[in-house]
């Protein structure tokens, strides 16, 4: 009996992009087949995505436990100047009105195509000043609360309220981050907010909510107040 379980075209098959895949079935004119390849496409990043946010959460209650909160604060501002200093200085050099589409795209990957357990999902609304993006659940940190894991697996909150806890003690320690992405240190670099944002009031049931300025002139003031900082004239 052979120990094969695969042959050579079935395995070549299992390596290429599935939407390629599912673009060479719509050629062909097989619609079943690609329907099927874009609803399993669907669930293909979710776990990933989920591991890596969990691994995180997991990585940085390390850090809480042997350095406290202090030692967060110092993780996410080293790795956001390794990391997100550069993305933020080339995000600030494109066309705003660019952007939201940019960041629709970067939203629904994050969303996870709105499967799994408390499926991402978010809305997009424009009015004179800005774009909203309203995330209920956001598909990472928010959605690492609904699912219990804070409690289950004994991840960390914060031990105090910090401006990067958005003034909160107890705040889930993935979601700082986000302070130090959007607010905090774009703040530092640029003089100004990137992604001026809310967090939810209570995670269980509130959206978390990211603003997109057409002029960074427009960002109101409570974004820098909260860190203590002041808007200089640009």
């Amino acid at each position: 009996m052979s120990d094969r379980w695969f042959d050579p075209e079935e395995l070549e098959q299992l390596s290429r992009p599935t939407m390629d895949r599912a673009l060479e079935a719509i050629e062909a004119g097989d619609l079943d087949a690609a329907r099927e390849l874009c609803e399993a496409m669907k669930h293909e990043w979710l776990m990933l995505h989920d591991l890596m946010a969990e691994s995180v959460l997991g990585l940085i209650s390390f850090v809480q436990d042997r350095l406290g909160d202090e030692g967060v604060a110092e993780a996410w501002e080293q790795t956001m100047q390794q990391g997100w200093r550069r993305h933020h200085d080339a995000i600030n050099q494109l066309d705003r009105r660019a952007i939201v589409e940019l960041l629709a795209a970067t939203w629904r990957a994050h969303s996870g195509s709105g499967v799994g357990e408390h499926p991402g999902s978010f809305t997009i609304s424009e009015d004179d000043d800005k774009v909203t993006f309203t995330m209920n659940p956001c598909g990472s940190g928010q959605r690492l609360v609904r699912k219990g894991l804070y409690e289950s697996a004994g991840y960390g909150r914060t031990r105090a309220a910090h401006d990067w806890s958005f003034g909160r003690e107890g705040f889930p320690l993935y979601c700082t981050h986000c302070s130090f992405m959007n607010e905090k240190l774009p703040i530092e670099w640029s003089g100004f907010p990137l992604y001026p944002s809310d967090p939810p009031e209570d995670f269980s049931t509130d959206p978390c909510t990211w603003y997109w300025y057409k002029d960074p002139d427009a960002i109101p003031d409570r974004h820098w107040e909260r860190y203590g900082a002041v808007r200089h004239e640009r």
